[in-house]
């Protein structure tokens, strides 16, 4: 496991976010995982790092507080959080993210006002950081780190650390020689789906299954994109690790139907499931969840834009992930296992034209949705087919009972 741990290290550092020498990392981690954020440090100052900075993201804490003040209360961030966030972009700082797989069970039936005054005012403050990292502009990563809590949540009550580890293990081609090689193989195999994708310049998509029938509209602007970004030194960087998705901006006023999730998803780090969207003219109309219906409803107030379409993403149903049958309670891996679409802010770094959209009501306007949240929903399944028709007119089957056909 040692082995294992290090030479994921070596991944994310080298290949999550291609630490250059000299360069600053800024790692955030829930405590159970501090020693794998010890680890990424090491191995970042082994590659030349200048400094390397790790805060913890402690959500009994936050319960705790959320108890003890007023909705008001917890709309107060520290101003010097915007300064940091200033410096990490000015400065290059690298940031890496460990996904809370092990305390967000601390959040659960927390007050969902005051939940949401909080989780609204630190979007609304880091807002042009988060923008930073949407247009690539610097490196970043979302992984997990294994441990006891996420291993019982995938495996059960006797799940251990060491069996998630061996499922994990194909997962992030730690199986593999040479791991690094293993996944720029990866890369060129979604950067090319991604390619035919973008040739056939589509203009809409038409999910069908047993509990979905919805259509996104696209940009005429939209690139399809997938494993790697560039960063405008022209280094790649993997936002993700896993990642298993091909997936674009779509237009914000052009989605109508309906769609059913497939699996759970957190909202404002509390569950939701079996949730159904019903949208029309891009905004959802209608929502209902069969757990987290409160949450949901929540989350659609945060801001107007929080009810339109920023991301649509496509996933085999053949991916390491999918293939595991495992539900992992952790975005990262849960929609790198299934097709889903994201609503809030869309990636302007997947459209042709971002250099000339430099404000929001740019983006807006030529249909990238704006908003504080980006949460995504996983709507894939063994029977879900997926029609695209081109610009020229032209229909094309993309998925076929989950699974890409092109």
């Amino acid at each position: 496991m040692n082995t294992m741990e290090k030479e994921y290290a070596k991944l994310v550092i080298k290949v999550g976010v291609a630490l250059k020498e000299g360069q600053p990392l800024f790692i955030k981690t829930p405590y159970e995982s501090y020693p794998f954020a010890q680890l990424l440090g090491e191995v970042a100052y082994e590659q030349g790092a200048s400094l390397v900075k790790i805060e913890l993201d402690d959500l009994k804490l936050l319960n705790i507080r959320i108890a003890n003040q007023t909705a008001q209360q917890l709309k107060e961030i520290p101003s010097y959080q915007k300064n940091i966030d200033y410096e990490m972009m000015v400065k290059d700082w690298a940031y890496i993210r460990i996904d809370n797989t092990e305390n967000r069970h601390f959040l659960e039936g927390v007050d969902a006002d005051k939940l949401t005054s909080y989780s609204t005012a630190l979007r609304e403050n880091s807002k042009e950081y988060a923008l930073n990292r949407m247009r690539n502009e610097s490196s970043w990563c979302v992984i997990c780190a294994p441990g006891e809590k996420w291993a019982k949540d995938v495996l059960g009550e006797d799940g251990t650390v060491k069996e998630l580890w061996d499922v994990l293990k194909p997962i992030l081609k730690l199986d593999q020689k040479d791991v690094i090689g293993s996944w720029e193989k990866h890369n060129q195999m979604l950067k090319q789906r991604g390619s035919i994708l973008n040739n056939l310049k589509i203009e809409s998509l038409h999910f069908t299954s047993g509990k979905t029938d919805l259509t996104i509209g696209l940009i005429e602007t939209s690139i399809w994109e997938g494993g790697g970004a560039i960063l405008k030194d022209g280094r790649a960087f993997m936002p993700n690790i896993p990642t298993e998705e091909v997936f674009t901006t779509p237009h914000r006023l052009k989605v109508d139907g309906y769609v059913t999730t497939t699996r759970p998803v957190s909202v404002l780090d509390s569950n939701v499931e079996n949730l159904k969207l019903t949208f029309k003219d891009g905004k959802v109309i209608d929502a209902k969840a069969e757990i987290g219906d409160e949450i949901i409803k929540r989350f659609l107030e945060i801001d107007q834009q929080a009810r339109y379409l920023g991301e649509v993403a496509l996933v085999d149903q053949d991916s390491a992930i999918s293939q595991s049958n495992k539900v992992f309670s952790s975005i990262l891996y849960d929609e790198n296992a299934s097709c889903h679409i994201a609503l809030g802010s869309g990636y302007p770094s997947c459209l042709s034209n971002a250099h000339l959209l430099s404000s929001d009501q740019q983006l807006m306007d030529a249909g990238c949705n704006r908003s504080l949240v980006h949460t995504d929903f996983m709507i894939g399944s063994d029977d879900l087919d997926i029609v695209a028709t081109t610009f020229s007119g032209d229909k094309v089957k993309i998925m076929e009972q989950g699974r890409f056909v092109i």
